[in-house]
């Protein structure tokens, strides 16, 4: 059964570093030059900050679901790019990869729908942080390895970046659509040389490991968190 994914909200980054009291934007045209004008600002020893939204996708299936509503300011956004395409926000549920601040706050957006998440991010400690808007939803607990939300939508469980980050699997006509949300990051040239920085941190080799099982899935396009979607053939 063929679906359609599309991004709702494309990742960005903002960058900006404080100096005499003012707030000075990096320019960035893309969200991975973002990233990697904060780290330059931070090793030339600049006070920077960084507000990083993830994509937001649209899976369009039997039932419409969102994925990974995003930062609170990317409500009203998500919200009327899903009015803009003829879907009201009150009738989609919504798919959580994980529970980290940047993904969740957006679900004030979708104050009583069904939301699917990982059994392993709602006991995870920083899930307390956004328990308040966890609790305007309904939320749908996974528990295992892997599963089917309907026909053609699928998870599995790609720790790593946090213990209960899935991945979910979209069959549409184009090929197996990936979307890997933190599994996969935080820079474009990473997930193309299958490698990471040796001092990347502890979570290195288990991303490594989750990378393998993805392209083994032979997928035709991968979403990542932060960064545009990689069309791999």
């Amino acid at each position: 059964m063929a679906h359609s994914v599309e991004i709702l909200l494309p990742a960005q980054r903002y960058v900006f570093a404080l100096e005499d009291g003012r707030a000075v934007p990096e320019a960035a045209g893309s969200s991975a030059e973002g990233f990697k004008a904060y780290k330059r600002l931070q090793k030339e020893g600049k006070v920077a900050g960084m507000i990083a939204m993830p994509n937001c996708a649209l899976i369009r299936a039997g039932e419409n679901y969102v994925v990974d509503p995003g930062l609170i300011m990317q409500g009203a956004p998500v919200s009327g790019s899903l009015r803009a395409r003829g879907i009201e926000p009150h009738t989609v549920k919504v798919i959580l990869t994980h529970t980290h601040f940047d993904h969740v706050e957006a679900l004030i957006e979708f104050a009583q729908r069904e939301t699917y998440v990982h059994e392993i991010e709602l006991d995870a400690p920083y899930t307390a942080i956004e328990q308040g808007v966890l609790d305007m939803v309904r939320p749908v607990k996974l528990s295992g390895e892997e599963g089917e939300i309907e026909p053609g939508v699928r998870w599995i469980l790609t720790p790593g970046h946090s213990n209960g980050l899935i991945s979910l699997l979209v069959d549409t006509e184009d090929g197996l659509v990936v979307i890997a949300s933190d599994c996969v990051g935080p820079l474009p040239e990473y997930f193309e040389r299958m490698d990471l920085p040796e001092d990347f941190g502890p979570e290195r080799d288990e991303l490594l490991r989750q990378w393998e099982r993805i392209r083994e899935l032979d997928p035709y396009m991968v979403i990542p968190g932060h960064n545009p979607p990689v069309v791999l053939r």
